[in-house]
């Protein structure tokens, strides 16, 4: 039972707090527009992207672009679904489920990653700075969470140091008896 969350899923938690509206907006602007999308610069340059690469025709072009909306739209749920485990391990004063943390922040970084081909092919700065700041948050989240993990699995320096001592001698001098 830990009294405090670790740094790392209070900064997984913050990253998530952002990407829900942000995603979750995007993803139902894109359901919802006459459009498909297509007003929003970001979604139409991936949407455009994938046609062009699989040779899609107009039809294929909208339901691309649903299709990337759907998931953007995952990944909102999903990062819901991790506030919420955050929330239930505050109040159990417990670390949230790594499975789910795990799952998730995989999630994120694969949509985030098909994101970046048809943003550098596109060339916009304020696209490809957009995309890097929520690439950067993404890694800096699964950073800080496996350096953690891997923290926590080590042991520390005293048990170390006290493990590698050799035992003590009694007044006798002998070596004292282990059972």
């Amino acid at each position: 039972m830990r009294p405090h969350p670790r740094l790392g899923l209070v900064n997984f938690a913050l990253v998530s707090a952002y990407f829900v509206p942000v995603w979750g907006h995007e993803a139902l602007r894109v359901l919802t527009s006459p459009f498909g999308g297509f007003e929003d610069r970001t979604h139409a340059v991936v949407a455009i992207y994938i046609r062009n690469l699989f040779d899609f025709g107009l039809v294929g072009l909208i339901r691309t672009s649903q299709m990337l909306a759907v998931l953007k739209m995952m990944v909102a749920a999903a990062f819901i679904a991790y506030l919420i485990e955050f929330a239930r391990a505050l109040a159990t004063r417990q670390d949230p489920s790594r499975e789910t943390v795990d799952i998730v922040l995989t999630l994120a970084l694969a949509t985030v990653l098909i994101w970046v081909p048809p943003t550098l092919a596109s060339g916009d700065a304020g696209l490809i700075r957009l995309l890097a700041t929520q690439f950067l948050l993404l890694v800096g989240a699964a950073i800080i969470i496996v350096i953690e993990r891997q923290a926590a699995t080590r042991p520390r320096a005293t048990e170390v140091t006290a493990a590698a001592s050799p035992p003590e001698r009694s007044q006798s001098g002998a070596a004292p008896a282990y059972p």
